[in-house]
């Protein structure tokens, strides 16, 4: 958009249309949050998304000495290496997936960051939504378990937290061989974590490896931090492993995705939380920019992002790979013909327990 310019949304005649699924949220914390139904929420007096409210920040006008402001912390490649390694060790293996199910089957490389950056300078935090200039399109609750296959508000307790965990002699309980320099302002660095991910004859014991694997996955794809550590305050998620399966961990992930884009865009700090789903996101909704995967897996996987698999792909658009302004091209000359509003309308999942729960929170109720 030349500078200067006003944006569409505010200008007359604007048409813009939301995604049907989307539900209007508003983040109070991305570690506490209710349920509240439409009827009662009230109205606020919430800027209009515009640049004049939210400037968006343009990646491409950084200095040179700010470039890294907006950097992309998250990765696939690091997580699915380790598990490909521990997932020999029976007990673990059978720990994490009775938590996370199929989530633990998806093998995705690293994401198009670039088109991440391009997507979040699209990103309003009044409203979480990305605001393209023919629609206002959200990553919804029901994008989300379409995607991943976590649940969203199947269980009721929320993924807890505690900041007593993070002092010294509490961690220990959990983490045997962390000491003071593993630690900095309550959180523990991913480095250390990965000690305790061996498969080796003298290894820590299974529950141990299988916590420290939890939280080495949080660090690393859902709750991380920009100076890769993650909170101690997280130790009791994994205290207890038969309990964790009854978490809403899906809730707590989208929330802290949510949060990590209004802070990035409201700041211009590091892009965090688990933002390597949006360029998923972007190529089932706008079906451009993307590898080329074969048709016979590309509907019926799930959750779907197995379906971007690099073993499910024809070949792949490499002209287009990781080119920020090609991102930014894709993003700013959609239109609303041209957008899949239901990429999933078809699927043989769509009437599962997870989906159609989701689906109804997803048209009823906001996360707060």
């Amino acid at each position: 958009m030349p500078e200067g310019d006003p944006h569409p949304s505010t200008l007359p005649g604007f048409k813009g249309m939301r995604d049907p699924e989307r539900s209007v949220t508003r983040s109070r914390s991305e570690r506490k949050k209710k349920w509240v139904e439409f009827e009662d929420v009230q109205p606020h007096d919430i800027p209009n998304p515009t640049e004049d409210n939210f400037p968006r920040r343009s990646i491409t006008q950084l200095l040179d000495g700010n470039r890294d402001s907006m950097r992309v912390h998250d990765t696939f490649t690091t997580v699915f290496k380790v598990w490909k390694d521990i997932i020999t060790l029976p007990a673990i293996r059978d720990a994490v997936v009775n938590i996370f199910g199929q989530f633990m089957d998806i093998r995705l490389g690293n994401s198009d960051n670039r088109l991440i950056q391009a997507l979040t300078e699209r990103w309003w935090p009044t409203t979480h939504t990305f605001l393209f200039p023919c629609a206002e399109i959200g990553a919804t609750l029901l994008n989300f378990t379409m995607r991943t296959s976590l649940s969203i508000g199947r269980y009721p307790i929320q993924v807890p937290y505690d900041d007593t965990w993070s002092i010294l002699s509490n961690a220990r309980k959990l983490l045997p061989n962390i000491d003071s320099s593993h630690i900095k302002s309550g959180n523990v660095s991913i480095a250390h974590l990965r000690t305790y991910l061996t498969i080796e004859a003298n290894r820590e014991d299974d529950i141990t490896i299988a916590r420290a694997f939890i939280l080495f996955m949080m660090g690393h794809l859902w709750f991380q931090t920009a100076n890769d550590t993650v909170p101690l305050g997280y130790l009791p998620a994994v205290n207890d492993l038969d309990s964790a399966t009854q978490y809403d961990w899906g809730s707590a992930i989208l929330a802290s995705m949510y949060h990590s884009l209004d802070t990035a865009i409201t700041t211009g700090g590091a892009i965090t939380g688990f933002v390597q789903f949006l360029p998923y996101w972007f190529y089932e909704y706008c079906g451009v920019g993307h590898p080329i995967v074969k048709e016979e897996v590309k509907y019926p996987a799930y959750p779907r992002l197995r379906a971007w698999e690099r073993g499910n792909r024809r070949k792949t658009n490499d002209h287009a790979a990781n080119l920020f302004i090609i991102g930014k091209y894709h993003i700013d000359h959609r239109t609303v013909e041209t957008i899949i509003w239901e990429p999933w309308f078809d699927s043989a999942v769509s009437e599962t327990e997870d989906v159609i729960n989701t689906k109804l929170l997803s048209s009823k109720k906001i996360p707060l």
